[in-house]
């Protein structure tokens, strides 16, 4: 069939072509022959114009000198134009033989041009009328030869126009005849291919009929050659219809079991109209949420559903969703008994049909709710027990930055906000701009083990435990470090103190008894040389004993000392007022001989005591010997003179008085500083360095406190405090 069809649509498509060559060239050729007719009738109408000139040319030659002549202006414009139509003539003809009788022609126009110029110039009457017979005699000639030429073209003009009339008349009986051919030759191929097309065209409208009537099983048989082919993807598409048909069914099948399976209420809403908001379809697991059936809610709208609050938002809702948004919301629903519980949607635009509706999920999140709320209240008690606890906790990332911390470390270190700011842990820890060496974090990083120390923060002049866990990922990756900080400054302290406490009864105790063992044997000693020295006549004799009983006198200060530091004498308390306390100890020392024997210069004491300063529970014996202490050991430390000052005031944060006693001597070496409070440490030649012990033991058996800030060349000061305790006074009075 496609060759037969090749076949003849070449063959028509040939035809064609030939038929429109021959109408072309056949029209051409007509053309042609008439544009040559119009050439040579303009031809003869211009030599005929030319002619007609010559004429004229003629007559004003010959009414020159009569009373009808023209004026000279006149008959030169005369004489121009027909020498310009002569030289026109020229350029329509290209044969030589016309070409030459043209020249001929034109020459002879310029000749009379002059002959006719040569009379008009002429004033010679003689000579001007035989001029004139010159120029007449040239027109005539003018006349004859253009008269010829006219003559020549006009019998080869009719010629031409007769063959020509001939040759269009044939070719216009040939067009007709070719016209009257084409419809038939196309009504033939017509007839020809509607008889080959019609029979399978018509089974196959037959079959799609059978199709559109949802005759899946129809199958287009007995057709040939290309319609063959035609039937059998026409089959083709009949059984992928079929299996498509089937698919579409199983999945709405499956859709439907879904629609009516799933845990979660989905509804169908009217989204346009009046009925915004009536459900037009709802599974049973919306009916069993709120209590209905399926048919009673599809007589509802989900206006109906809502509580107060989320049905005044429908509306705003379902304009969201049409504008094309996809909206999820907690909101809440009210069931049949009218019990209210939350529900969590997820809406969006349904298109069916051409109309617009709102497919929406709802999912009950009553459980939800309550776990959150469960999960709300044990991340509140986990970050109360977090910011309770007393130590620093905080959480250190692998770039050392603070990305969590409990209220201790936050309030210790003065934390910034962590949720805004980054915040180094070496800065705020150790007061550093890197990692100090031996960091216990890098340490945790690098090995990924927990670790722990004890380290004292000059930054922060506390002792600290420290302990360091590695903090992993869901993938055993390390991600951060736990940080541990126990401050056990005060546990430090009171170790130490008891420390010492223990180590002081066990020196008291081998005190006493050593005091015991020699203070007697000692005071026999004593007595006999005494008694020597009286016995004694020579001078120097009784020089050396008296040397010997001063020695003695020594060793038993020293052996009092001792027994006091080791096993100080209870304090009997009773209110003492502090300021006065100091002041007579202030004038009682500046009497001591060691005073006026080692200060050469002037001592200059300042005394600012605070007014009113509540009075303390204390022993004023021991006190007077804690101040005398002190302020001898400040004075001693002025040989030159200097600046004594002496000062008291009120701590109410702490419930405490505290003095001062600052001195402008030569102040303490940093190493000395550290031990000037042990026993037996002395700088002097002659000290027993008990002195500061024992100021040290009293002070602290009054519950007080003692420390003290020097600077070389500069002076000391010694800072004490001592407890107020209101129930007490209030007891004592």
């Amino acid at each position: 069939m496609k060759k037969r069809i090749a076949i003849v649509l070449s063959v028509c498509i040939l035809l064609f072509i030939a038929g429109g060559i021959y109408i072309v060239v056949t029209i051409s050729s007509s053309t042609a022959k008439l544009d040559h007719l119009i050439m040579l009738h303009q031809v003869e109408i211009l030599r005929e114009h030319l002619l007609l000139q010559i004429r004229k040319v003629q007559s004003d030659l010959m009414l020159k000198d009569s009373a009808f002549a023209s004026s000279d202006e006149t008959i030169a414009a005369n004489v121009r134009a027909m020498q310009m139509i002569s030289t026109t003539c020229k350029d329509c003809h290209h044969r030589q033989s016309v070409q030459k009788r043209l020249d001929v022609l034109i020459n002879d126009v310029a000749d009379y041009k002059m002959s006719q110029q040569m009379f008009m110039d002429s004033r010679n009457p003689s000579k001007r009328s035989e001029l004139q017979s010159v120029a007449f005699r040239k027109t005539e000639k003018l006349e004859s030869m253009v008269n010829g030429m006219i003559h020549i073209a006009n019998s080869k003009l009719a010629d031409s126009t007769q063959a020509s009339l001939a040759d269009i008349a044939r070719s216009k009986t040939i067009l007709y005849v070719l016209v009257a051919i084409t419809p038939l030759i196309a009504g033939g191929l017509g007839f020809f291919f509607i008889r080959d097309l019609a029979k399978p065209v018509g089974v196959l409208l037959n079959a799609t009929r059978r199709l559109k009537s949802g005759d899946l099983d129809y199958r287009v048989e007995g057709l040939s050659k290309e319609f063959a082919e035609v039937a059998t993807s026409f089959n083709q598409m009949s059984e992928a219809l079929k299996q498509q048909l089937l698919q579409l069914q199983e999945s709405e099948k499956r859709y439907r079991m879904l629609f009516e399976s799933a845990g979660d209420a989905i509804f169908i809403l009217e989204a346009e109209g009046a009925n915004r908001g009536r459900i037009v379809a709802a599974n049973r697991a919306a009916a069993t949420m709120h209590g209905y059936t399926v048919e009673e809610m599809l007589k509802m709208s989900i206006q109906d559903l809502d509580a107060p609050a989320a049905a005044e938002q429908a509306s705003r809702r379902i304009q969201q969703i049409l504008s094309g948004k996809w909206i999820t919301a907690e909101i809440e629903h009210i069931r049949r008994d009218g019990s209210v519980f939350p529900v969590e949607i997820s809406a969006g635009l349904l298109e069916l049909e051409g109309r617009k509706y709102v497919l929406a999920f709802d999912r009950d999140i009553t459980e939800r709710k309550q776990m959150e709320d469960m999960l709300r209240q044990t991340k509140q008690e986990w970050e109360d027990t977090f910011d309770t606890i007393t130590d620093m906790i905080s959480i250190h990332d692998r770039e050392f930055n603070i990305v969590r911390a409990n209220k201790a470390a936050q309030e210790i270190l003065g934390l910034p906000l962590l949720d805004h700011t980054r915040a180094k842990c070496y800065e705020y820890y150790h007061g550093k701009n890197a990692p100090p060496e031996g960091c216990i974090s890098c340490e945790c990083f690098r090995t990924g083990e927990p670790a722990s120390f004890e380290v004292f923060e000059p930054h922060l002049d506390r002792l600290f435990e420290v302990r360091a866990m590695p903090r992993f990922d869901s993938d055993r990756r390390l991600t951060a470090v736990i940080h541990v900080l126990r401050d056990i400054t005060e546990r430090k302290r009171i170790e130490e103190t008891l420390q010492r406490a223990e180590q002081m009864k066990l020196v008291g105790e081998w005190a006493t008894a050593l005091a015991h063992e020699i203070k007697n044997p000692l005071a026999g000693i004593k007595v006999s040389v005494e008694v020597l020295s009286e016995e004694l006549e020579l001078k120097e004799d009784k020089q050396v004993v008296k040397r010997a009983v001063e020695e003695i006198k020594r060793i038993e200060n020293l052996l009092k000392s001792l027994l006091n530091f080791a096993k100080p004498p209870k304090p009997q308390l009773s209110q003492t007022d502090l300021n006065d306390l100091l002041d007579k100890t202030a004038a009682f020392s500046l009497k001591q001989p060691t005073v006026s024997k080692n200060t050469e210069g002037i001592i200059h004491i300042v005394k600012e005591f605070t007014p009113g300063l509540p009075h303390i529970l204390a022993d004023p014996m021991q006190l007077q010997q804690i101040f005398l202490n002190l302020l001898l050991n400040s004075i001693e430390a002025m040989p030159d003179g200097g600046t004594l000052l002496l000062k008291t005031d009120l701590d109410p944060a702490a419930k405490a008085a505290r003095i001062e006693i600052a001195d402008t001597g030569k102040g303490i070496e940093l190493q000395v500083q550290e031990k000037i409070f042990e026993p037996f440490f002395t700088t002097k030649k002659k000290g027993s360095g008990l002195g500061l012990a024992v100021t040290k033991r009293l002070i602290e058996q009054h519950r007080g406190d003692i420390h003290l800030t020097s600077e070389p060349g500069k002076g000391t000061v010694f800072t004490i405090t001592f407890p107020i305790e209101v129930d007490r006074e209030e007891q004592a009075a």
